[in-house]
């Protein structure tokens, strides 16, 4: 099981004055989301201010370097748009100069009363209320050697005060999260990507340049009386030690990682099954998975909840395998029969456990349950070349349904309520991006479909409605899209719509 070190700073005037780079002060390249490295003086800051320096503990520079050692977090943050630019007038930092007349026991040409500059800033105004969360992942494996870094973090982060310019007040806190509670966080989430730049992140070194800079600016005037006194001025030199990254939003975080596979006989040649026992052939696949995982001798804990999707707690309806049969979509005509299987890890993936499971199951056998029968083989494809897969793969604004959702509850017979219902699925799969329109209808969506009620569904399900959907997102979603109460079993799968 990951866990989440969540680093939040609660945006207390509701906007944000930070710049991308000073190199670029000239076009106002404001930044959104708060790059990382801030955070990190922004901790360090708080660590030292006041009393609290006296407290600043060898355990705590430990934390922090363990920090800097960390890949880039991701960042949930609430909307924010770029506000009209705003001018101030604050004092330059020709202070030196003054400073170094003074030094020599000279007058400068002019008072520190007469050295302003003016400064334009062009601030992030937050559409809502809302923390900007930085999260570090941390696998299980690591779990133990990491934790009392985590709990020094995360009470240190109760000090934050100021993210940004100094008048970028915000209140922090820290918090551990576990996978369910991540993937639940409201607001846009922002992934970093290496190949990027504009967005600075600390590595190992930063700590210590930045330690080292306090004392630069601390002694950076030098002055003295009688034989052997010092004079001198030392501005602070810039900050270096860090790396650039780019931060792209996305509307679901990630794609769901996920495992295709072709469904052939013997002799290679593909073996379909009726679309409407999806659940069927969905059943074949994870009994297939079972059976790998425990001959990997896995964990008793990890093949019963995360390979069989057996718990009642909202972290194991989500944290798990989703069995997810293919229906061919056909440009035309009734060829809707099932050729592929997808096996789909969750929202930021299952681990390196659940990794091996998939690539052990390429060659694997689905087996009917209660006769023994060799049903297909499995033969992996890869998602990312495979016509059929990529209908289910792609980024689209607008989804079909191609298997009918269930809804997570009864409807009553009325519109209404019935979309209310869907909203309330997209929520439970652990989708964010809104929605703009949503059409319910019995009728399928496909060519090769068939209309909602002819699909088998669990005995637990029967009581429940079901429905063909077309869904519009506000912005591209990748998929697999999958949602509803059978959504794990090959029900409420949708592909994009041309």
């Amino acid at each position: 099981m990951t866990r989440w070190l969540c680093i939040e700073a609660h945006v207390l005037a509701g906007r944000y004055h930070g710049r991308r780079s000073e190199r670029e002060r000239t076009y106002f390249p404001s930044e959104w989301p708060p790059n990382p490295h801030r955070l990190f003086q922004a901790l360090l800051a708080a660590g030292n201010l006041g009393f609290r320096r006296t407290e600043f503990s060898d355990a705590k520079k430990e934390a922090l370097r363990w920090l800097e050692r960390r890949a880039a977090p991701e960042i949930v943050a609430p909307p924010a748009r770029a506000a009209s630019v705003v001018r101030l007038y604050v004092p330059n930092n020709d202070m030196d100069k003054v400073a170094r007349f003074w030094a020599q026991d000279k007058e400068p040409e002019k008072q520190p009363n007469e050295l302003k500059t003016d400064k334009d800033l062009r601030p992030h105004r937050l559409a809502e209320d809302g923390p900007v969360r930085f999260l570090w992942p941390i696998p299980e494996e690591e779990w133990e050697a990491a934790r009392p870094y985590v709990e020094i973090l995360r009470e240190e982060a109760r000090h934050l005060h100021c993210l940004g310019l100094g008048i970028d007040l915000v209140a922090g806190n820290g918090r551990i999260l576990s996978a369910r509670e991540k993937n639940a966080l409201p607001g846009e989430t922002w992934i970093a990507d290496a190949a990027g730049v504009g967005w600075r992140v600390p590595v190992e070194g930063s700590l210590n340049e930045l330690m080292d800079r306090y004392k630069d600016q601390a002694r950076r005037v030098q002055s003295g009386r009688g034989r052997g006194a010092e004079r001198y001025v030392t501005p602070p030199a810039p900050v270096s030690v860090y790396r650039e990254v780019g931060y792209l939003r996305r509307p679901q975080g990630r794609r769901r990682p996920v495992h295709a596979f072709s469904l052939v006989d013997d002799d290679g040649a593909y073996r379909s099954f009726d679309p409407r026992d999806a659940i069927t052939v969905a059943a074949w696949l994870r009994h297939a998975a079972h059976e790998r995982a425990k001959a990997m001798k896995l964990d008793a804990d990890f093949i019963e909840r995360f390979v069989c999707g057996h718990g009642d707690d909202a972290e194991t309806k989500n944290n798990r395998f989703s069995y997810l049969p293919l229906p061919t979509i056909a440009p035309r005509g009734r060829n809707g029969r099932i050729r592929r299987v997808l096996l789909a890890e969750p929202f930021g993936g299952g681990g390196g456990k659940a990794q091996s499971v998939a690539r052990r199951l390429s060659s694997a056998s689905l087996v009917e349950e209660g006769t023994g029968e060799i049903k297909a083989d499995l033969r992996e494809i890869d998602p990312d070349t495979d016509g059929v897969t990529l209908r289910y793969l792609g980024k689209a604004l607008t989804f079909g349904s191609v298997t009918p959702i269930v809804l997570p509850g009864r409807d009553d017979f009325r519109s209404r309520k019935a979309h209310a219902l869907v909203l309330k699925a997209l929520a439970q799969s652990g989708y964010t991006t809104p929605v703009v329109e949503i059409t319910l209808q019995r009728e399928p969506v496909f060519p090769g479909a068939e209309v909602a009620r002819a699909y088998r569904v669990p005995a637990y399900l029967k009581g429940f409605p079901r429905t063909h959907a077309i869904v519009t997102f506000a912005e591209e979603v990748p998929g697999p899209v999958v949602m509803g109460a059978g959504r794990h079993i090959g029900l409420g799968l949708f592909a994009a719509l041309a």
